[in-house]
């Protein structure tokens, strides 16, 4: 005899990620669930949404652009990629559920309001701000994620903004990987020399002054939307 199942609940979730240049963080941005007839109803969460309800999405690619589009982030990103799928019966309260998450990135330029925030995503990656369903562990598996492309990748260029200082790279490196800023400030400094080679970014003639310290120069970003490999050999010390 065949047993009747319910359908398990197929979601995305996307994090997108930004350095908030004045606090000196990397920021996440949430979203309040506002259906009281859904779990979790007024708590904050990752914007998310299911692919297998009344819409019918027929590729994770247009789910997520749908998301995207949608009240809960309503805003363009300059990267976005797949991190992991989770699925279990106990992340969510209705019963068996997937997701598919990702993670975007955008520049400090874009801000949020009512039921959107930006949050610090050590935070929230260390549960120190607590989300609905498992997206604690979710946020975990995206910070690490980006630290490990940090290593080789130029994706972490994609949150600052389009004119920043070596101050700004060297800062966001160590709060994303909980390393003193001092460790892996040669490889990064490297990792900006590649750049410029690349012709990816220049060192303009214009300074900052910051809280400490002397006047900084400003680097511009020529391509932000290319990601840059570099070689994987580039000592992180």
């Amino acid at each position: 005899m065949s047993e009747e199942r319910r359908g398990a609940i197929q979601s995305v979730d996307v994090g997108i990620l930004r350095f908030n240049r004045e606090l000196g963080r990397a920021e996440i941005l949430l979203h309040k669930r506002q259906n009281p007839d859904e779990p979790y109803f007024g708590q904050w969460a990752l914007p998310g949404l299911v692919i297998n309800g009344d819409t019918q999405d027929q590729s994770l690619e247009a789910a997520i652009d749908r998301l995207l589009l949608s009240p809960k982030v309503g805003f363009s990103v300059s990267h976005c990629e797949q991190v992991v799928t989770v699925g279990n019966a106990v992340r969510d309260p209705r019963g068996w559920a997937t997701t598919t998450v990702y993670m975007a990135m955008v520049d400090d330029s874009v801000e949020v309001e009512g039921d959107k925030q930006w949050v610090d995503l050590v935070a929230v990656s260390e549960k120190k701000f607590l989300l609905a369903f498992d997206h604690n562990d979710l946020v975990a598996r995206i910070r690490g994620r980006l630290a490990g492309k940090f290593r080789y990748t130029s994706i972490g260029f994609s949150m600052l903004p389009m004119k920043f200082t070596m101050t700004d790279v060297i800062t966001l490196f160590s709060v994303v990987r909980g390393a003193n800023p001092a460790k892996g400030k040669t490889s990064i400094v490297q990792r900006v020399k590649k750049m410029i080679e690349a012709q990816l970014i220049a060192l303009t003639d214009e300074t900052v002054q910051l809280a400490m310290g002397r006047p900084q120069y400003l680097y511009l970003k020529l391509k932000p939307e290319v990601i840059f490999e570099f070689d994987r050999a580039l000592s992180d010390d």
